[in-house]
């Protein structure tokens, strides 16, 4: 009889430990899914193309999928390039010519999808300027140098270029007259044309779709998981903002994304769209474009697209 109970007890005990571990074993792959893996810090400019990460961020969408992300706002190219080349961030919200200039920096950095960023070329009502047949070689349009504006207002017309890294400046020097025109991303394009700037044509009318996605090559190696991450996240928001508009978020959008109130106002208009691949086209002409200015060291034809690009964070979730 004693033979018979001690059986009886090891093998409850054995069933025990089975269930426990098998409890044990579900719960912990659960866990793995949802618990948070990486971290990604993105620098990005003042423009549209941040909000999504803003509403992933807000909504959990990135740590849904295992990711941390972390924003870090710059009013000038200058002060992100800076930060990126000190390892300040993983990846950047930036444009073709910026990467090139990259690239020949040394920095071995991959574009991974275009961004939704359209620039605003406005002009000031002093100017007498109501269209782009009318920009001349006696006007000044405010950019900042080394990116993808210097090739909008060279696209755009004649004028003289004039160098103002802040949004916010350019702006303000065209309302007071100061600038003729201003190449601004959205939305503070349609901030400034509330206040009495014209409005006289965008990147997108142009046909320019060249503001795009970077990261280190050595990033996309070693952290491929989180790219992956980040981009599932990006595309879950804006579902979001496609299926519920951007009111309920717009308090965060200001907070997170250092926007004023009338540029998240001018947010409300925007329809968001899923993210996409950019032409090769686009990238030939922008490096036939820079070869043809001595300023920017060329030239740079040796670039092969398909030796810089990595489209496969896309293609997952295509």
């Amino acid at each position: 009889m004693k033979g018979k109970h001690s059986m009886k007890r090891i093998t409850f005990l054995l069933l025990c430990c089975f269930i426990a571990c098998f409890v044990t074993a579900c719960g912990g792959g659960e866990q793995e899914e949802t618990s948070v893996q990486e971290t990604m810090t993105i620098a990005a400019m003042p423009s549209i193309d941040k909000v999504p990460i803003i509403v992933g961020m807000e909504q959990g969408y990135f740590e849904d999928h295992g990711l941390t992300v972390t924003l870090e706002n710059f009013q000038s190219p200058t002060d992100r390039n800076a930060a990126l080349q000190a390892g300040e961030v993983d990846g950047v919200m930036s444009d073709m010519v910026a990467d090139v200039l990259y690239l020949a920096a040394g920095m071995d950095m991959k574009m991974t999808s275009l961004i939704q960023t359209d620039f605003a070329i406005i002009a000031s009502t002093n100017s007498g300027i109501t269209s782009l047949d009318d920009i001349t070689g006696n006007h000044t349009n405010g950019i900042a140098l080394n990116c993808l504006m210097e090739y909008i207002a060279d696209e755009a017309g004649e004028a003289q270029k004039v160098m103002v890294p802040d949004v916010m400046t350019r702006i303000e020097q065209v309302l007071s007259g100061d600038l003729d025109l201003a190449v601004v991303p959205e939305p503070y394009g349609a901030m400034a044309e509330a206040r009495g700037a014209v409005r006289i044509g965008s990147s997108n009318d142009l046909g320019i779709y060249a503001a795009v996605m970077l990261f280190p090559e050595e990033y996309i190696e070693n952290h491929g998981e989180a790219v992956s991450a980040f981009y599932r996240g990006y595309a879950d928001a804006v579902e979001y903002l496609q299926n519920n508009g951007i009111d309920d978020v717009l308090d965060a959008v200001i907070k997170v994304g250092e926007f004023s109130e009338d540029a998240a106002n001018a947010l409300k208009a925007t329809e968001f769209v899923p993210l996409e691949v950019p032409e090769e086209s686009q990238f030939t002409d922008i490096i036939a474009w820079m070869d043809q200015h001595p300023e920017f060291d060329g030239p740079y034809d040796y670039l092969q697209f398909e030796d810089i690009t990595d489209f496969s964070f896309l293609e997952e979730i295509s």
